[in-house]
């Protein structure tokens, strides 16, 4: 019969004779039965720590995590103007203060673009179902990575404007990484939901490497 009270009946791998159930080896083929023994654990347990690496997350520098710094910039601007107007300049040399004036005003934007371009240019993230990346440079490139089983936690960090702007930074914290023990995620936008996907990804490698490591 293919089955009893006690337990189903296996097959033989190589020529699919039925065996009683906790067979060793093929009775008729002498193929071994050692990896057959237990078919419902071992696909599921190699699952997560075979699985072909794909590409999950890509990101860059936000330009909204210098929110603070626009901030700051619309009150500077604001005081100038209330200066300018209580003071309006006379003399000789009231084109050359106005001149200063708009000086004072545009070149702090000029440097909030400036440094947000560099930073957008310059790092680029990116999150695969095995490793974390960070890249930097513009011309020169220096990538750091990090092995999501290596992975002991992750952090978000935002003050109030980024809360504001929906950005932040997340710390990745590998303390077995020798090489980069943590990892910062500088200007993200959407913060808590990247941080929940790398963590999600992070706790099925693991998963995947215990189950392995016990077969």
């Amino acid at each position: 019969m293919p089955g009893t009270a006690f337990g189903v009946n296996m097959s033989c791998p190589k020529c699919a004779t039925e065996l009683p159930d906790g067979s060793s080896f093929c009775n008729k083929c002498g193929a071994s039965l050692g990896e057959a023994a237990s078919p419902l654990s071992a696909p599921a347990a190699t699952t997560a720590a075979n699985e072909p690496e794909q590409e999950l997350w890509k990101g860059r520098f936000s330009g909204r995590a210098h929110g603070h710094r626009w901030v700051l910039w619309v009150v500077w601007v604001s005081a100038l103007v209330i200066a300018f107007l209580k003071f309006p300049p006379s003399g000789q040399y009231a084109g050359w203060i106005r001149y200063a004036f708009l000086g004072a005003a545009f070149l702090p934007m000029a440097a909030i673009v400036w440094a947000t371009v560099i930073l957008k240019l310059s790092i680029r993230y990116r999150l695969t179902t095995h490793r974390l990346f960070r890249e930097m440079g513009i011309l020169s490139r220096h990538i750091n990575e990090v092995e999501l089983v290596r992975v002991d936690d992750v952090a978000v960090r935002q003050n109030l404007i980024q809360r504001i702007f929906n950005v932040g930074v997340i710390t990745v914290i590998s303390p077995t990484d020798q090489t980069e023990p943590t990892l910062e995620l500088v200007g993200i936008e959407n913060p808590i939901e990247v941080k929940e996907q790398i963590r999600a990804h992070v706790r099925r490698r693991r998963q995947g490497s215990l189950h392995v490591e016990n077969l």
